[in-house]
């Protein structure tokens, strides 16, 4: 299991003790086959509805309340589309954080409102 993975199923237990259901957004997830097979299967997700870099977890709070968790392990930096992404979901007023450890998701949950 991926570091980052294990960072996210804690995330999720923690987010959950707070009230809070969070929704995985499997963007990172691997593709199948060779490289023009990803490809198409790429094309049909985009297709799809596909946001490139958007933040790993959608967090659904009480009375409407919605946040966006990118998942980060210490030193892991974001990406340019995660950037990109994160500044257009932040100008259309939504909550937008990078957590990269259990303390992150804590102080966010103060920040939010939630505990």
């Amino acid at each position: 299991m991926r570091p980052e993975t294990a960072l996210q199923i804690e995330m999720l237990a923690e987010l959950r003790r707070h009230g809070v259901e969070p929704v995985a957004v499997p963007n990172g997830a691997v593709l199948a086959g060779n490289g023009k097979q990803r490809a198409i299967q790429m094309n049909s997700l985009k297709k799809q509805g596909l946001k490139v870099g958007f933040p790993d977890l959608v967090t659904l709070m009480p009375f409407g309340k919605v946040g966006f968790i990118e998942v980060k392990c210490e030193g892991e930096k974001l990406t340019e589309k995660q950037s990109e992404v994160h500044e257009w979901l932040i100008a259309k007023g939504h909550l937008v954080v990078v957590c990269r450890s259990i303390q992150d998701v804590r102080d966010t949950m103060v920040e939010w409102g939630m505990a």
